[in-house]
């Protein structure tokens, strides 16, 4: 469970100057719920969201090394939507906090987190092409980083 104190500190360290188009709600993030994965030779990387609250939705990622035959890395995710702003918390293996990530901007297709203080990585763009297909950007310094194309993947 994050604790709720941390959260309020890291909250109140972003810098209020978000951009003029800024989402207050996680209504227009609602196309993100579901379970998306993708696949190469290598690694095979899931993230999946639900929706808990009309303020709160929850989700989990990982990734799963073909070649080593186990599961390289975890995440557990939130989207939290607070006083009038949405944001993003990843808790990952490697920092023993949660990172929050505010929304800076969004349209119908796209929502994009910012954290400028974090090391790696500074922006988290996620990208709706169509109701099946997401492509995330994680990026850092000078826009270096990498991106993900997920299918959304279909209950049977």
């Amino acid at each position: 469970m994050f604790k709720f104190a941390y959260l309020i500190v890291i909250f109140a360290t972003f810098n209020t100057s978000a951009k003029n188009n800024t989402c207050g709600s996680l209504e227009s993030l609602s196309w993100l719920v579901g379970s998306w994965s993708s696949n190469n030779s290598k690694l095979e990387i899931k993230e999946s969201w639900k929706k808990v609250s009309n303020k709160t939705f929850e989700g989990s990622g990982y990734t799963y090394s073909i070649k080593k035959s186990k599961k390289v890395s975890a995440e557990t995710l939130r989207l939290i939507e607070m006083s009038g702003d949405v944001f993003y918390v990843a808790k990952v293996a490697s920092n023993s906090l949660p990172i929050a990530f505010k929304l800076t901007s969004c349209t119908t297709e796209t929502a994009i987190f910012e954290n400028p203080k974090h090391d790696f990585p500074k922006k988290l763009t996620y990208q709706l092409k169509n109701e099946n297909n997401i492509t995330v950007a994680v990026t850092g310094e000078e826009g270096r980083g990498f991106s993900i194309n997920f299918i959304r993947e279909v209950k049977k």
